[in-house]
């Protein structure tokens, strides 16, 4: 599928100008309500079990640093 297929020119010069400016207009607007504000600092929701995912990621990333940091060490 290409990009021509998805957007037409004008929306993506509108998309790049809007981008840069820091403003892109959108048709929907939210109902009033329907949007709520998350305290991402709030301790309310914090998970209290093991996250095997996370405890992967985590020690996949620490491997990885440590080979990079001996190998850049070692030169």
């Amino acid at each position: 599928m290409a990009v021509q297929d998805l957007l037409s020119q004008d929306e993506i010069d509108a998309l790049l100008h809007g981008v840069d400016d820091g403003m892109v207009q959108t048709d929907t607007v939210s109902e009033p309500g329907s949007v709520k504000s998350y305290d991402l600092t709030s301790q309310d929701r914090i998970v209290r079990g093991r996250m095997p995912t996370l405890e992967m990621i985590n020690e996949r990333f620490a491997r990885y640093t440590r080979i990079s940091m001996f190998n850049l060490l070692r030169r």
